[in-house]
Order: structure tokens, then C-alpha cells, then sequence
């Protein structure tokens, strides 16, 4: 680690509630808080310091925004799986409430009515023509 990188994390944990992201007012207060002579390290460590300030308020506004997304996702998801939980809750209790003609299988119907001839033929007598099958009532 070089010096202003040493030097700047060093001031930036005593003092880290005197900087901000503004390299001006970071070489005033850091000109307040220590006696560093050379003005060439006193604004590397300014700079740095600054440099240090913007990255952290970056990642915490991408932290935030991500957590937000996240959030924001997990509802819309939620909400996704309650629309189709209580949709499918509905279409069971139509089932339920009112048959259709739909729900009654159209091969038992026809089987029904073969039966059906078939009696009507028995009761008319030996002497009547057996029903084709293409005939249906």
C-alpha cells in the first residue's frame, strides 16, 4: 500500500464524518485536522479521499437499487403466483356449482342410445328388421 493510499484511510477512519465527495472542502478540512506541510501530498490525500467517498456512495445508491429490484421483483412474482392460485381456486368451484355438457363424454351418451334401440328393437318382436348401426335416434 503507498503512502496517501496509507495516510488518507488512516485520516479516513478518525475522521470520517469531516469528508464528503467535494475535493475543495476534503483539503480544507483535512488542512483542519492534520499538519501536513507539502501541498502536493495534501491534495493527493484530498483527492484520494475524495476518490474514496464517490466509489462508497456508488456502491451503496447500486446496493440500494438492486435491493429495491430485488424487492420490487419478489411482489411482482408473488403477486403472479396469487392471480393464478386463486384463478385456478374459481374455475374448480365453477366445476363444482354447474356441470356443462362439456364435462358429459360423448362415447357414454352414444352407448346409452345403442342400448336404448337395441331394448326398442327386443320389445317389438322377433319379426321386426334389426337396426343398422349407422341409424341413430
Amino acid at each position: 500500500m503507498n503512502r496517501v493510499r496509507k495516510l488518507s484511510m488512516e485520516v479516513l477512519e478518525k475522521y470520517d464524518d469531516s469528508f464528503g465527495e467535494n475535493f475543495e472542502d476534503n483539503k480544507r478540512a483535512l488542512m483542519k485536522i492534520s499538519t501536513i506541510t507539502s501541498k502536493e501530498l495534501k491534495n493527493k490525500i484530498a483527492g484520494f479521499i475524495t476518490k474514496t467517498k464517490k466509489r462508497a456512495t456508488r456502491e451503496r445508491l447500486k446496493r440500494e437499487a438492486d435491493q429495491r429490484a430485488r424487492e420490487e421483483e419478489a411482489a411482482a412474482e408473488e403477486a403472479e403466483a396469487l392471480g393464478q392460485a386463486g384463478d385456478s381456486a374459481e374455475d374448480a368451484q365453477d366445476a363444482e356449482a354447474s356441470p356443462d355438457a362439456e364435462t358429459v363424454e360423448p362415447e357414454a351418451a352414444e352407448e346409452a342410445a345403442d342400448v336404448k334401440v337395441k331394448e326398442a328393437e327386443a320389445s317389438a318382436g322377433s319379426d321386426a328388421e334389426p337396426a343398422s348401426d349407422d341409424a341413430k335416434p
